[in-house]
């Protein structure tokens, strides 16, 4: 049944992210794809952010870190909460240089992705399940600025800083799925 309805979204989302002719898109199609739920992750040195799109809202939550010290046991780990949450898209942060070329942490958030890719594929889920990589530049700048402004201390902010880039990166993704299906 899971397969079933990520397929049908699947299939919606690609006329909304521009796999199919314009005139298949419709703000039905839309909320169907974004019925979903799609989780992002920040994947950082030792811990893995994780944030959750609300369905049929459009909005971004913090939803809990991964211990990234083991890459295997984490992409097993990132699997497994995909099938818990039932979600048909994951998002991961592409932390480019600013000049848009690849730094080392990019290598290694590439090679985690490729890690669960395969066990996706091991599960039979590399159908079912949509992984998109976004451009994350600056978020940690983003994420700062904003704690800062709340009167956060950076200590306390460390706890949580990864779940929260991924809100910010997962938020993003969102907005601008919205933007481009309103300029259809």
């Amino acid at each position: 049944a899971l397969a079933a309805r990520v397929a049908a979204a699947t299939a919606c989302a690609r006329g909304v992210w521009g796999a199919s002719p314009r005139w298949l898109t419709s703000r039905r199609c839309l909320a169907e794809a974004l019925s979903q739920a799609i989780l992002c992750l920040d994947v950082g040195e030792r811990h893995i952010g994780v944030a959750r799109a609300v369905p049929c809202v459009g909005t971004a939550l913090a939803a809990g870190s991964i211990d990234a010290a083991v890459p295997a046991e984490a992409a097993r780990n990132v699997v497994d909460r995909m099938q818990q949450e039932q979600a048909a898209v994951l998002v991961v942060g592409l932390p480019l240089a600013l000049d848009g070329t690849d730094s080392a942490q990019t290598r290694r958030v590439r090679r985690f992705v490729g890690l669960v890719r395969r066990e996706l594929a091991a599960r039979g889920l590399n159908r079912a399940i949509r992984v998109e990589l976004v451009d994350e530049r600056l978020s940690s700048v983003g994420v700062g600025r904003a704690s800062a402004s709340e009167g956060l201390s950076e200590a306390k902010g460390r706890t949580t800083k990864d779940q929260w880039e991924a809100v910010w990166i997962l938020q993003g993704y969102l907005d601008r799925v919205l933007q481009k299906h309103d300029e259809y």
